[in-house]
């Protein structure tokens, strides 16, 4: 059986991590995310962005957040493409793409309660920073006396309609089951304190206006955490929207830039990254083009912030400001020459003195060597009449060696000359022994077989008389049966002759 998990903490989701998990999962399961990091210099865009809080108070002051929101409307002007939503039937693979008008950003913003809600900003189009800062700062105060379960139930049901009204019938009896049963009920204001909340005026609250469905997501994560050192590498984009955009932390970074001589070089710059993600259904990357273009035209010429602002700056005001710039990037290139040339001269002299070392380090390392060639010659010559006399030594116990060598080896040859002798002599003798030994067997193989011939001999004799004496019994015999026989026919005979 398994081993239980320790659980530390259970949480269900609530209405807005729903919302959130509702319409993420959409997204990844339905829009071809395709990403890109815009990294752009930013070092003389902060400079203008300081001057251009020089008259405000803390309550009118311009963040870089609201800026960043400027600057984006900027590029979706220039890129309309960017600000679409899409309407796409993979079934019948048709599709519409709808450019918007106006520029509503979804901005997800940390609550009070430290929870993430998406706020539409709507039209954007038409406003100045000042506007946008008045706006913004409305928001805030309408969250505080907002209920976000009840403002987030009210867009939930919205969307529910809607999923009926496109035939959605299933989709949307899961929806409701999910939030109105069970653990995961969501809970909402009923009674006498929702009669209260809805007493109070739309205008001092959040409706579902607000954190409805906008034209383009714009997040600030570098707002979240200022420190960070990386970029967003890709963010989801909220269906019916073709493009979101995440703002990162601004960032000391080596910047490849080109300098008064038309030489490239590396500098510590301020770099923000952007990461744009676009539905790759309804934009490919030349279509967003425009829009990086003109972020790229903003940053290299940032004064025109200024003209963002309620009013307006004059024309004399402006070339005022283009000036000073001028004159701060002459005064930047003017320090960036001399510390090049005191490097240069630091340079020089670290070069001579290396140089003087390197003399130095030369004559001696000359003494050094010849003092180490005649150390060598002494020892070579002492390693000489050392190896003369190991020689001789050698030569007169190898001549030693080799007299007593060929005494040992003269006696060993007498010594195995003289053994030789003795046992060939002894082979001989052997030899011999056996040769004599092999005639007499031999004899005596022939005396026996002599005798066994006699033997025979002597055996067909008494044979031959048996056969003889046999013979001469026969014969005798005969002779009886012949006597007989006569003696028979003289006995018949006188019979005959009468």
């Amino acid at each position: 059986m398994a081993e239980k998990k320790k659980i530390s903490k259970t949480e269900h989701f609530g209405i807005q991590r729903k919302i959130v998990a509702n319409m993420t999962t959409e997204s990844w399961q339905n829009i071809p995310h395709v990403t890109y990091t815009y990294e752009p210099d930013v070092t003389e865009f902060m400079i203008e962005y300081r001057r251009l809080n020089d008259d405000t108070t803390p309550e009118t002051k311009i963040t870089v957040n609201t800026l960043m929101l400027k600057v984006i409307v900027e590029g979706l002007k220039a890129c309309p493409a960017m600000n679409a939503h899409i309407d796409f039937d993979r079934k019948y693979v048709r599709g519409v793409i709808n450019t918007l008008e106006e520029i509503n950003i979804s901005l997800p913003m940390v609550l009070p309660n430290g929870e993430m809600m998406t706020i539409n900003l709507h039209n954007f189009e038409n406003k100045n920073l000042d506007e946008m800062v008045e706006y913004i700062k409305d928001v805030n105060r309408r969250i505080e006396k907002t209920d976000l379960n009840e403002v987030m139930f009210d867009v939930s049901m919205d969307n529910t309609i809607t999923g009926l009204k496109q035939g959605k019938i299933k989709q949307t009896l899961q929806r409701i089951i999910g939030s109105k049963t069970g653990k995961h009920k969501v809970k909402t204001l009923s009674g006498k304190a929702k009669s209260e909340y809805y007493k109070i005026p739309e205008t001092d609250r959040l409706t579902k206006r607000d954190i409805e469905q906008g034209s383009i997501t714009i997040s600030n994560i570098g707002s979240v955490y200022r420190n960070q050192r990386g970029a967003a590498a890709l963010i989801e984009i909220i269906p019916p929207q073709v493009c979101a955009i995440a703002v990162g932390a601004i960032q000391d970074k080596p910047v490849v830039i080109v300098n008064e001589n038309d030489e490239k070089e590396i500098a510590i710059r301020q770099v923000l990254p952007l990461t744009i993600v676009f539905d790759h259904r309804a934009l490919d990357f030349g279509d967003i083009v425009p829009f990086i273009k003109c972020l790229d035209g903003i940053f290299e010429e940032p004064e025109i912030i200024h003209t963002w602002k309620k009013g307006g700056t004059d024309d004399v005001d402006m070339e005022l400001i283009k000036q000073e710039r001028v004159e701060r990037e002459a005064k930047y290139e003017d320090a960036k020459k001399r510390e090049k040339e005191k490097r240069e001269a630091e340079k020089a002299a670290e070069k001579a003195k290396r140089e003087a070392e390197k003399a130095a380090a030369k004559a001696k390392k000359e003494a050094e060597r010849a003092q180490k060639e005649a150390e060598e010659a002494q020892r070579k010559a002492e390693k000489e009449a050392e190896e003369a006399k190991k020689k001789a030594e050698k030569d007169a116990e190898e001549a030693k060696k080799k007299a007593e060598k060929e005494a040992e080896d003269a006696r060993k040859k007498a010594e195995k000359e003289e053994k030789e002798r003795a046992k060939k002599e002894a082979e001989r003798v052997k030899k011999e022994a056996e040769k004599a030994k092999k005639e007499a067997e031999k004899a005596e193989r022939e005396a026996k077989r002599i005798k066994e011939r006699e033997e025979k001999a002597q055996r067909e004799i008494e044979k031959a008389q048996q056969e003889a004496e046999k013979a001469k019994a026969k014969a005798e015999k005969a002779m009886e049966d012949a006597e007989k026989a006569r003696i028979e026919a003289q006995k018949l005979a006188p019979e005959n002759e009468e």
